[in-house]
């Protein structure tokens, strides 16, 4: 293969739940995965960033702590073991784009603040590899939302001539993708919570990472009520464009919203309402911002979660006057669990070329531009 088509893709979620790393091919307006692994969090970094959190999210120092030096190295190991798997040499490869992990996306004094720890210079010394980074950033100075960046690379790898299709992106957050057609141009936003609150509402009444499947949700009861108290939140009815996180859908939120209740409900029909509202504000996002849609193909963890596709199968036929395709990206050939590391791939290979990015109508920027910092070993 040729040395320019070998990028590689890395990243890690909001939740730190695994690491996942891809290599793909792009050429002739297409994405091959040449191969992927996903790999455990290691705990010591996870805990050394969540004990230093408050450091970590001061966008002055978070360079100097430990755990954005030690991301870089732990990266740099998961990529290497990937490239001798595979028996691929470096030189084959153009270049590594680095997403990192995310430990704040918020805004302050009406500006967007997006941190990312994983040190970009030391993974590009331990590999001999030049790195992209710092995507979110650029397009933040260029005065977007940071976020998602997706919807390019969607329209990029799913795009069909003629079908109407919207791309979900189910991670801690949720984005959806409306991509280019005869009747459309390219948008999308963050639809709001994706596993990020699942996740936590689990992992403190089951005492797991997860809802597997959704299984425990699938078995109990939506409390009606809390699910359009929730709904009621303003950022589901702010026009796009317009992005989340993890710090605004936080344990605090629900919280709040739970001692509105006026009944004690158990913790299997709170956790059956968060997998609803999940389901729901993406079918609401789609519905009101695209009615001709005709396909929905959901990728990210949250295609695992056979629940929220259920419920937003459920809710679709609700909101939409017609039936429509809902599936995961595997119907279309591509495992949706390496969607996201595809992304930060081909935007590694859009910097290196040069190619000029279009986030106008999805995060907001100004002007379409290159997005992404390189980084050497030199």
């Amino acid at each position: 293969m040729k040395k320019n088509n070998l990028y590689i893709g890395i990243l890690t979620g909001t939740s730190m739940d695994s690491i996942d790393c891809g290599i793909y091919n792009f050429k002739n307006k297409k994405s091959e995965i040449v191969s992927f692994s996903e790999n455990i969090y290691p705990l010591d970094i996870k805990e050394e960033i969540n004990n230093d959190l408050k450091n970590i999210k001061d966008q002055h120092k978070y360079k100097d702590s430990l755990s954005h030096r030690k991301l870089g190295v732990h990266y740099s190991e998961i990529i290497n073991n990937l490239l001798n798997k595979n028996n691929i040499k470096k030189e084959n490869i153009s270049a590594i784009g680095m997403h990192g992990q995310t430990v704040s996306h918020t805004k302050k004094d009406n500006q967007t603040i997006s941190i990312q720890i994983g040190c970009p210079k030391t993974l590009s010394e331990k590999t001999n590899i030049r790195v992209v980074s710092d995507f979110r950033q650029d397009d933040i100075e260029n005065g977007g939302e940071g976020a998602p960046l997706a919807p390019l690379f969607h329209d990029y790898v799913f795009n069909k001539l003629g079908a109407k299709r919207a791309i979900v992106n189910i991670g801690g957050i949720s984005n959806i993708s409306f991509l280019t057609s005869n009747n459309n141009s390219l948008y999308g936003f963050d639809s709001g919570p994706g596993n990020t609150l699942i996740d936590s509402w689990v992992k403190d009444k089951y005492n797991l990472d997860y809802d597997i499947s959704g299984n425990i949700a699938k078995s109990h009861n939506c409390i009606d009520q809390l699910l359009k108290n929730f709904m009621m939140d303003k950022y589901f009815h702010a026009k796009f464009p317009k992005s989340t996180s993890t710090e605004y859908f936080s344990r605090e939120w629900l919280s709040e919203n739970l001692k509105l209740l006026k009944h004690n409900y158990n913790d299997g029909d709170v956790l059956s309402t968060l997998t609803n509202l999940t389901a729901f504000s993406i079918i609401q996002g789609i519905a009101d911002n695209y009615k001709n849609c005709d396909e929905i193909y959901v990728c990210g963890g949250g295609a695992f979660n056979k629940t929220i596709i259920t419920e937003m199968e459920l809710a679709a036929r609700k909101r939409f006057s017609k039936q429509i395709i809902l599936d995961t990206t595997n119907s279309l050939g591509v495992n949706p669990k390496t969607v996201e590391s595809g992304l930060f791939a081909w935007l590694a290979m859009s910097r290196v070329n040069n190619l000029s990015l279009d986030y106008t109508k999805v995060t907001g920027s100004n002007t379409p531009k290159t997005l992404g910092t390189i980084y050497t070993s030199t």
